[in-house]
């Protein structure tokens, strides 16, 4: 009886009617497995196809109108509701491309590495809120930060899914608060106070590493980008699992390591903005090789360390609870997942600051002279002493200000911190703008950090002098303005994040920062082996998830 009422009916009103049906599924439930894809978008059509055939012809042509009319209505029907004036964001404004698809973003993103200037031109262009994607809004509001990444602020969104293993989410992926929190304690005591008496000793052996294998190349022209590097991961390797990856003393990546997490994070620029990509994509042969190499470091790491036993208070001692805080011990798979997270975020983002750093020193060679001359009065006996450097770098204000405006112009990871207005909450009113459920919120440090409402004068500047308390500040111009003239909104500095979920390892990592710089101030006169280098360090700057950097030869000179 049902295939005689769909014979008596138009095939086109059949295939239209069965469409538009499908695509409310899409709609309202979002199903994203490749399964459901199968049936939905295959099965669906093919049993259409079988059912009015007859209507059309031969089997094949009547496949190819099902088909082809099926997919058209369903992206027909999508397009027209992201574009319509009854969309819950149609009032936000932006690009057509991005309110169609995040697609559009992937796509800058995998193809430029730029997504991070794309999305600061669009607020250029649009204001401070702007539509980013089908359900996603990029916003620069003053109110947003505190109020979205704050202890009261919203969960993580999809963006973060990319993070997912086999064996679990890592710490950074966990979009469940109260799981995060929990995930998070075993990270909180390795990078307590007491653990930071034993990394700062880790940090004195890698510092002494870096300064002996930089007095073998004076005189020679050395890749200051790639030496950070070096530095970055080989305390990493010590302060996560007590072992060494030998960078420093070889002057060269043996494991290719830093060439695979580069690969990797070219990947993961593209597919957190899709995350819906991923069951497919393991399809798809060769897809997840970066990824699936990178596990194996981690799984590695892990393995060598549980080998080598608890000799040591490294970060692994904690992230496996050998002292036994916990209830529940966790499983070697999931610590090496969060293995991953300590080997990328303990190395790369370092390093990233560190080379950002000693390009502006290189580049405004007065900051260079203050710098140097506040590291000699903190360390008046000589280079050695920087190398054990205490908490006097903690109170050098102009390292730090050096350090937090590096931060502010390139934040290590350039790419948005989404948080999601989850369903059944009515939605949430930050500041002057309502934001709907179901609606991703992006904060770009990077649009963030150079909106003039929150840094200024010059806000696009390398200017140090904007994080000293001053009553007067004088401009790289000359001219003198007042306290009330400067705009540094701290809560608007976001380049660890802010609130529960902040960088665990911010303060190894700016303990790491102001150890590298006072010993290479205080051991070498550094100069620019190729000012051609400088004149496009930011050009070659990609937003890769982490940092992708060019290369900054110099030449060091060791210091009378």
């Amino acid at each position: 009886m049902v295939l005689d009422t769909i014979d008596a009916l138009d095939p086109r009103v059949v295939v239209l009617v069965t469409s538009a049906a499908v695509y409310l599924v899409y709609k309202n439930y979002e199903p994203n497995s490749p399964a459901s894809a199968l049936i939905l978008l295959g099965a669906v059509p093919g049993v259409l196809t079988a059912v009015l055939h007859q209507h059309v012809g031969s089997f094949t042509a009547a496949a190819f109108t099902v088909y082809a009319s099926y997919w058209s209505i369903l992206a027909t029907l999508v397009v027209a509701y992201r574009l319509s004036p009854f969309h819950p964001l149609a009032r936000y404004p932006g690009p057509i491309l991005c309110k169609v698809s995040k697609g559009w973003l992937a796509y800058i993103a995998g193809t430029t590495g730029k997504a991070h200037l794309y999305v600061q031109d669009l607020h250029m262009r649009y204001g401070e809120v702007v539509r980013i994607g089908p359900n996603e809004l990029s916003i620069t509001n003053k109110d947003f930060p505190i109020a979205v990444l704050g202890a009261k602020g919203l969960p993580r969104g999809p963006y973060y899914d990319s993070r997912r293993h086999e064996a679990g989410m890592s710490l950074d992926g966990l979009r469940d608060q109260a799981l995060h929190a929990v995930r998070r304690r075993p990270w909180a005591r390795g990078m307590n106070s007491a653990s930071m008496k034993h990394y700062e000793e880790l940090i004195h052996d890698t510092l002494s590493d870096l300064i002996t294998a930089l007095k073998q190349r004076t005189g020679k022209t050395v890749d200051m980008s790639e030496w950070t590097n070096y530095f970055g991961f080989d305390f990493m390797g010590r302060m996560a699992f007590t072992r060494d990856f030998g960078m420093l003393k070889t002057g060269h990546d043996q494991e290719g390591l830093l060439e695979l997490i580069e690969h990797a994070m070219e990947d993961s620029a593209w597919i957190s903005h899709i995350p819906w990509s991923l069951p497919f994509l393991r399809f798809i042969p060769g897809a997840s090789k970066y990824w699936d190499q990178m596990k194996a470091v981690g799984e590695q790491a892990v393995e060598t360390r549980v080998a080598l036993g608890s000799t040591s208070r490294d970060l692994f001692h904690h992230l496996m609870d050998e002292d036994g805080h916990e209830a529940v011990k966790p499983t070697k798979a999931l610590v090496a997942v969060d293995g991953q997270l300590a080997i990328i975020a303990g190395g790369d983002t370092t390093a990233t600051t560190l080379s950002h750093l000693v390009y502006y020193m290189l580049r405004y060679p007065k900051y260079l002279d203050r710098l140097r001359k506040e590291v000699d009065e903190t360390f008046p006996d000589g280079a050695d002493s920087t190398l054990d450097f205490t908490k006097q770098t903690n109170s050098m204000p102009f390292l730090n200000a050096c350090i937090n405006e590096a931060l502010r112009l390139y934040p290590p990871v350039l790419a948005a911190l989404q948080r999601r207005v989850e369903a059944g909450t009515g939605g949430k009113m930050i500041g002057p703008h309502f934001i709907p459920e179901e609606t991703q919120v992006s904060l770009f440090a990077y649009s963030i950090q150079r909106d003039p409402q929150h840094f200024s004068p010059l806000t696009n500047t390398f200017w140090p002098d904007r994080w000293l308390s001053q009553e007067k500040y004088a401009l790289p111009s000359g001219d003198v303005i007042t306290a009330d003239a400067v705009v540094t909104n701290r809560d608007a500095f976001i380049a660890f994040s802010q609130g529960p979920m902040v960088c665990a390892g911010k303060n190894v990592a700016l303990t790491e920062m102001r150890g590298v710089m006072c010993a290479l101030l205080q051991h070498f006169d550094t100069k620019i082996a190729d000012q051609s280098f400088l004149d496009t360090w930011e050009d070659k700057v990609e937003e890769i998830f982490t940092t992708k950097r060019g290369a900054l030869p110099v030449i060091l000179t060791p210091r009378a």
